[in-house]
């Protein structure tokens, strides 16, 4: 859900990443995204010492979630459950472990909402609302990473407001402003982050604020740009047949 992708690729901005380091990283991407996992746990081990440390942890949690937990009709949710427990660090004190728990809590709050675990998503919630809030006082961000900065925000923000009762005031508001910075978002050029915009503006219209006929846009531009993952095709199918009913 807030996938996180996002909140580490803001660390692109670290000096440790060469354009060489970060060709790995999108190559890596791309073979997740198309459904390629072998391939793309062969490239993972195989480059670990070249992959910033947040980047690997965004990319092995990420593989992992669509290799067990939404890529897949067998999915294996115990060993899901088990990686995010053996990467997330417990008490993180530095700015780079901080940046990791916030990666692994996002996707245990993806994965408690899937899962309909909404008591242990709203403690998830809370932890990851306060060492966000933590985080993005202390961080300073180029001009070029800020609109992935503002991705997360927007992600956060609307989810944030998702969880809340339906009579709190200005959740309706707060939800379509998100929307709204989602939206411009996808006219990014950066491949990363126009792949999450999409996947999270058409799983937001399609699931949670059911109108299809606004995500279908963002699934045909997922599914030509990622032919192979057969998810994404069957998004667009659901689209599609809603549409025509």
């Amino acid at each position: 859900m807030q996938k996180f992708i996002i909140l580490l690729l803001l660390f692109l901005s670290s000096s440790a990443f060469s354009a060489k380091k970060d060709s790995i990283v999108e190559r890596i991407f791309n073979e997740i995204y198309n459904q390629h996992y072998s391939q793309a746990e062969k490239m993972l081990r195989s480059n670990q010492e070249n992959i910033d440390s947040v980047f690997f942890v965004v990319l092995s949690v990420d593989l992992s979630y669509w290799k067990n937990v939404t890529g897949t009709n067998t999915p294996d949710y115990q060993s899901f459950e088990n990686h995010i427990q053996d990467l997330s660090p417990i008490n993180p004190a530095s700015t780079t472990h901080q940046a990791i728990r916030m990666v692994t809590l996002s996707y245990q709050l993806r994965y408690e909402l899937k899962r309909f675990k909404l008591m242990k998503a709203i403690s998830t919630r809370q932890e990851t609302k306060e060492l966000f809030t933590s985080f993005k006082t202390n961080v300073k961000l180029p001009p070029e990473q800020l609109e992935l900065f503002q991705l997360y925000s927007a992600l956060f923000k609307y989810f944030d407001n998702y969880l809340k009762p339906f009579f709190i005031s200005r959740k309706k508001e707060n939800c379509s402003a998100a929307l709204a910075t989602m939206t411009r978002l996808f006219q990014s050029e950066n491949r990363i982050s126009k792949t999450l915009v999409a996947y999270f503006l058409g799983k937001t219209w399609l699931k949670y604020e059911n109108e299809p006929i606004k995500a279908y846009p963002y699934f045909v531009w997922l599914n030509k740009n990622y032919p192979d993952n057969q998810k994404f095709y069957d998004l667009l199918q659901t689209c599609n047949n809603q549409l025509n009913q």
